[in-house]
């Protein structure tokens, strides 16, 4: 058994809850993760620390700067690349007499004034950007204290804190949450509702939750629908942790989570790719000509690939559209094409995540793969391929160069066998006596 309290800065009220279920079922949903992301390392990662701001107990680690070495290290064994991964710090907490959702998550400043969102740390650290931390960090209202956590509201709030245009280049396969925080809630993780209410009731200031209540619950549903965390398992220390440790306690940690899409695209479901592929015989290989588009407003197509068995790329696309040409050193019939397709996910909360075949989370349905079958293809006479070798004219269409061929034929089939009926008919109208019948007389 463990106590759970309800924590408002300046007092603690408690209650006991069964952990056992939880942790089996965390522990499953790591392990899972854990295997998941192995062949994920190379992918785009957004990581998202989001600080608990009401931590009253834990004051003391949060200002210490070694929760930044913590976290810098936590980001470098987990293959952290400065020049293509990303990092956004958000501090979370509401004040409880004039309660404000716009406040509730907001970005923390780096030494330089700037939001601390979607930043790439290139060959620094979070040390650099944060010489003097906690300062940088979003200020509480004194006048509005106490404050509380709402930690069911916590994670989905802190992910809409870093949310993007529609349009930007800013995006990640990944996005990870890293939730710094001791983990006291008001009422039950993941029940936002009971959570909010048992706040409210407790604030001095119930109307002005009450008239917030409307709009947060509202977006915590479209968040639900679309996003869901899964507790996932970050390296740390040679080995796998699922917290990591900030206090002597270890109450007060770093807890690991990833943004995933409630749903799982596919390519099918979501797009008009043509199956199979209406590939046409040309020249020396195939033409591949079609326009996809997507079926489904929120999803964008990103890129759609198309390589051989051999991994070999014979084509990529931006914008659904292919007019390529595939050699037949490449591709025969009878071969299998690798598809494999990413999307923007613009969901119009956070727009910035990528549904791609090459995050394991998703390959299932963004990687398919067809064998090449061609369609009853022209043949010269109807019975012989063309072959390339023979191919001397209308290099892209083979209907047209079958049609020439098929007439060439023809007209040497018609000309020798009329030359064949003219030289019978000169035969049979031409008389040629035999020498018996001939006679010599002299006049």
């Amino acid at each position: 058994m463990r106590r759970v309290f309800v924590k408002i800065k300046g007092f603690l009220i408690s209650r006991n809850g069964s952990s056992i279920t939880s942790r089996v079922i965390s522990s499953v949903l790591i392990f899972l993760t854990t295997y998941l992301c192995i062949n994920a390392e190379s992918l785009t990662t957004h990581y998202i620390v989001a600080f608990d701001r009401s931590v009253e107990f834990y004051q003391s680690d949060y200002v210490s700067p070694r929760i930044l070495h913590i976290l810098n290290r936590l980001l470098k064994e987990n293959n952290y690349n400065g020049d293509r991964d990303y990092v956004s710090m958000v501090g979370y907490s509401i004040e409880m007499s004039n309660p404000s959702i716009e406040r509730f998550t907001r970005p923390y400043r780096n030494v330089n004034g700037e939001e601390m969102i979607w930043k790439k740390l290139g060959d620094t650290n979070l040390s650099s950007f944060f010489p003097n931390w906690p300062k940088g960090q979003p200020i509480l209202d004194p006048s509005a204290l106490p404050s509380a956590s709402l930690q069911s509201l916590s994670k989905p709030y802190a992910v809409i804190e870093t949310s993007i245009d529609r349009d930007s280049v800013m995006n990640a396969d990944r996005t990870i949450l890293l939730v710094v925080s001791d983990d006291v809630v008001n009422g039950t993780d993941d029940n936002y509702a009971q959570e909010w209410n048992r706040v409210a009731t407790t604030s001095t200031n119930y109307q002005g939750f009450n008239k917030l209540r409307k709009k947060v619950f509202s977006t915590m549903e479209k968040f639900n629908e679309e996003f869901k965390f899964i507790h996932t398992g970050l390296k740390y220390g040679n080995a796998t942790r699922d917290n990591v440790l900030i206090s002597e306690d270890g109450i007060y940690k770093v807890t690991p989570y990833e943004v995933v899409s409630a749903e799982r695209p596919s390519i099918h479901s979501v797009t008009d790719f043509p199956v199979p592929l209406p590939l046409q015989r040309i020249r020396g290989g195939f033409r591949l000509n079609i326009e996809t588009g997507s079926l489904n407003p929120k999803y964008l197509i990103r890129d759609i690939s198309i390589s051989n068995a051999d991994g070999k790329q014979l084509g990529i696309s931006h914008d659904g559209i292919f007019d390529i040409e595939l050699k037949s050193e490449d591709v025969t019939p009878g071969d299998t094409l690798d598809i494999a397709m990413s999307l923007f996910l613009k969901d119009g909360l956070y727009n910035a995540s990528i549904i791609s075949g090459d995050n394991p989370r998703y390959s299932d349905g963004m990687r398919i793969r067809q064998v090449i079958r061609l369609q009853e293809e022209a043949k010269v006479l109807g019975l012989v391929p063309l072959s390339d070798s023979f191919w001397w004219w209308c290099p892209n269409d083979i209907f047209t160069a079958v049609m020439i061929w098929d007439l060439i034929i023809l007209i040497f089939i018609i000309g020798f066998v009329a030359f064949i009926l003219y030289r019978w008919f000169i035969r049979i109208i031409t008389y040629v006596p035999e020498n018996k019948n001939l006679k010599i007389t002299k006049i």
